[in-house]
């Protein structure tokens, strides 16, 4: 193993290789003289585990225009999904709750808890899945959700807290 306090290279040096969020990094460099607030602090825990998600301005204008769209109709949202699939740092779950909190009457967030308390089985996609099995995939649990909603009597818009809590309960940790 290999010391920094050893090494005979300049570290300053390595700074240049540095290139960890750099947009968000850059911001967060020169706020050390502004107050913190929630957002900023939001932030900055955004940073720390990479989840920083700087959509751009195309897919803001698509997922703008999901508040049209009809309970039943969310396979109309297939492009604003690839979009937002193709986004730095946003995968399926992430994207769904985007949609979700857009217009929840049509999406609902799609994770491993949910998933397990909807099908019994572990969520079956990773990053890698490709962007249309990830489509495909939340597209059936959507169909899912809602005929799980008609059957149980349960509105839409809280399934995927409720199936959240369910699996927690009745399932136990992932």
């Amino acid at each position: 193993m290999k010391l920094a306090k050893e090494w005979d290279g300049n570290l300053t040096d390595l700074r240049t290789e540095y290139s960890f969020q750099p947009e968000l990094t850059r911001k967060l460099d020169g706020v050390s003289n502004q107050s913190f607030d929630q957002p900023l602090v939001n932030e900055i825990v955004l940073w720390k585990v990479n989840r920083y998600a700087p959509l751009s301005q195309s897919t803001f204008a698509a997922l703008n225009e999901l508040s049209k769209i009809e309970t039943g109709k969310h396979k109309e949202s297939e492009s604003i999904l690839k979009s937002l699939l193709r986004e730095p740092g946003v995968d399926l779950p992430m994207a769904s709750t985007l949609l979700r909190f857009k217009n929840p009457q049509v999406f609902q967030i799609i994770d491993r808890h949910a998933y397990r308390a909807l099908y019994g089985e572990d969520y079956p996609l990773y990053s890698a899945s490709g962007l249309d099995n990830k489509i495909k995939v939340y597209f059936k649990y959507l169909d899912d959700l809602i005929a799980l909603s008609q059957s149980k009597n349960v509105d839409f818009k809280i399934l995927d807290r409720v199936l959240y809590v369910f699996d927690k309960q009745h399932n136990g940790k992932l």
